[in-house]
């Protein structure tokens, strides 16, 4: 058998191999950035004209 120290080892070993996996998991099937435009008329219009994003058709 083994001893209690042995044992509170291992889960601790077993806890932080575990932590996080969901949420890496979760990340690597959707991605870690929401869905949004970056460059948006409201943006483009309030900065200066050299840091326009040029307009693709």
């Amino acid at each position: 058998m083994a001893t209690l120290t042995k044992i509170t080892k291992f889960r601790r070993k077993l806890r932080r191999k575990r932590a996080g996996r969901d949420r890496k998991k979760q990340l690597e099937a959707n991605g870690s950035t929401p869905a949004f435009p970056i460059h948006t008329p409201e943006v483009d219009a309030a900065c200066p004209p050299a840091q326009v994003a040029p307009k693709r058709d």
